[in-house]
C-alpha cells in the first residue's frame, strides 16, 4: 500500500510520464480521456478527482489506472505505481565537469586504414579477428598508436555534434592494462557523461543500447555503448529526450536485470525491447548477423510486462 505524499507523487510520475497528460491551470492535468479518447480528461491529484468534458467520464484516479491498464483491484493499481519508477528530468543536464578546449587524439595516432608497418598491420588483424570492417572503422575514426603511453593500443574515438570529446584506448600488442583511458582531468567528461556514437540519437529512429564499444560497433552506426550496466541520469536523460522511437538494449548476460531497469525508466516515452543472452557470449562475440537474429526474434514489451519480468 502507499499512502500520503508519496502516493501523489507516483500519482503524478504515472498519468504525466506514462499516460502523456500535460499540466493544465489549477492544479489540474489534461489529457486524453481513457473512456472515450478524446483530450478532454482531466486529472487533479490534489481533490483525488478526474472529469471527462465530453463523455463524462469522471471515475478516481485509481479507478482509471485500472480502466488504463486493464487491471482488476486496487491492490494491483498499487503493485504497479509501486513499480513505476518516473524520472526526474532535467531541463539543461549539468555537466560534472567542463568540457576541454580543443581536444586531439593522442600523439602518435594513426587511422585503421593507414601504414603498412608491423604495428599496423597487428592492428588491423586483431579487428579484423574480431569481426570488424576496416574501412567501417577507419570512416568511425578508429586507429592505433604508435608511440608513448599508448603504444599498442587500438584508439576509439567518442564524437558529439561531431565534435571529438573523448577516446578509449584497449590494448591490443604488448604488456600494460587491457584499457589505458584518459583521465576525467584530460577531457573534462566524466564516465557518467559519455555515450559512445551518441550523435545515433538525432539520426536514428530505432538504437541498440549496450554496454561496451565494441558491441556497439558490431552492430553499427545505430549503435550507442553506455560504457557499462549502470546508466547514470544523464545518460538516461539523453535517451528519453532523443526523438528515436524505439530502442533495443543488449546488455551482456549479467546485465539483464540492469537491462529490465533501464526498460521500465524508458518504456513511459519509447517502445523498448530487450535482447536475451544465454551465456557469456556478448554482441561481438556472436557477431552482428547472430545478435540481430536474436533481436528479430523479440518483441516490444509494455509497461507491465516489464514488471513481471522483473518481479519473476
Amino acid at each position: 500500500m502507499i499512502s500520503g505524499t508519496h502516493l501523489k507523487r507516483k500519482l503524478y510520475q504515472y498519468f504525466t510520464q506514462r499516460a502523456g497528460l500535460q499540466k493544465y491551470r489549477r492544479g489540474w492535468l489534461k489529457g486524453d480521456c481513457p473512456s472515450c479518447g478524446e483530450n478532454k480528461w482531466g486529472v487533479n491529484l490534489t481533490l483525488m478527482r478526474t472529469n471527462c468534458f465530453r463523455c463524462k467520464y469522471n471515475d478516481k484516479p485509481i479507478d482509471a489506472i485500472m480502466l488504463l491498464e486493464n487491471l482488476v483491484t486496487n491492490n494491483e493499481v498499487f503493485k504497479v505505481l509501486k513499480a513505476f519508477e518516473g524520472i526526474d528530468f532535467y531541463e539543461e543536464a549539468v555537466e560534472l565537469y567542463q568540457l576541454k578546449e580543443n581536444v586531439t587524439l593522442p600523439e602518435g595516432y594513426k587511422n585503421i586504414s593507414r601504414g603498412d608497418s608491423l604495428l599496423a598491420c597487428s592492428a588491423r588483424n586483431y579487428l579484423i579477428k574480431r569481426g570488424f570492417d576496416i574501412k567501417e572503422l577507419a570512416k568511425a575514426g578508429w586507429g592505433y598508436c604508435n608511440k608513448d603511453k599508448y603504444f599498442g593500443y587500438i584508439i576509439m574515438p567518442f564524437y558529439r555534434n561531431g565534435r571529438l570529446v573523448y577516446f578509449n584506448a584497449r590494448r591490443f600488442l604488448g604488456d600494460g592494462p587491457r584499457f589505458n583511458n584518459p583521465l576525467v582531468e584530460d577531457f573534462g567528461l566524466g564516465k557518467s557523461m559519455l555515450m559512445y556514437n551518441s550523435d545515433a540519437l538525432l539520426m536514428y529512429d530505432r538504437v541498440f543500447i549496450v554496454e561496451g564499444l565494441m558491441n556497439a560497433r558490431t552492430i553499427g552506426d545505430n549503435a550507442v555503448s553506455m560504457g557499462g550496466k549502470k546508466v547514470s541520469n544523464y545518460q538516461i536523460n539523453l535517451l528519453i529526450k532523443a526523438p528515436v522511437k524505439k530502442y533495443i538494449i543488449g546488455f551482456d548476460h549479467d546485465g539483464y536485470e540492469d537491462a529490465l531497469e533501464l526498460a521500465i525508466k524508458l518504456e513511459p516515452f519509447k517502445r523498448v525491447k530487450i535482447m536475451p543472452f544465454k551465456d557469456s557470449r556478448d554482441i561481438n562475440d556472436l557477431g552482428r548477423k547472430k545478435s540481430l537474429l536474436i533481436t528479430a526474434k523479440q518483441r516490444y514489451l509494455n509497461y507491465n510486462e516489464l514488471i513481471l519480468l522483473k518481479n519473476g
